[in-house]
C-alpha cells in the first residue's frame, strides 16, 4: 500500500509540529505517526470510517491529534490531521474542502 500525504495534511504535519516542538514533543509525535502509517500500510482498513463520506480516522499515538485518510486502490491517501479537541463540524468542513 502506498502513502500519500496530500499538500494539506503536510502543512498540518508542519503547524503540529511546530506547536509540539516547543515542549521537545514534536520528534515524539512524529515517530507516533511513523508507527501509525506503517500499521496501516499493512492494516488499510483498521481504522474507522468518519462521518465524512469514505474518510476513515483514527488517533496518532496517544495524542490529542486525529489522522484523516481515504482509500484509493492501493494508495491510502492521508488528508488530514487535526486536533479532535475542536469542534467536529470544524474539522468536517476542512477535511470536505480538502478532499
Amino acid at each position: 500500500m502506498e502513502i500519500i500525504i496530500l499538500s494539506g495534511a503536510d502543512s498540518d504535519l508542519d503547524e503540529i509540529y511546530s506547536l509540539l516542538d516547543e515542549t521537545s514533543g514534536g520528534d515524539a509525535f512524529l515517530r507516533a505517526l511513523d508507527r501509525k502509517l506503517e500499521l496501516l500500510r499493512k492494516f488499510p482498513k483498521l481504522a474507522t470510517r468518519s462521518k465524512i463520506g469514505a474518510v476513515r480516522r483514527t488517533r496518532v499515538g496517544k495524542s490529542v491529534y486525529g489522522l484523516f485518510y481515504t482509500i484509493e486502490g492501493n494508495r491510502l491517501m492521508v488528508v488530514a490531521l487535526q486536533d479532535l479537541r475542536q469542534d467536529p463540524k470544524t474539522i468536517a468542513r476542512t477535511i470536505r474542502r480538502r478532499l
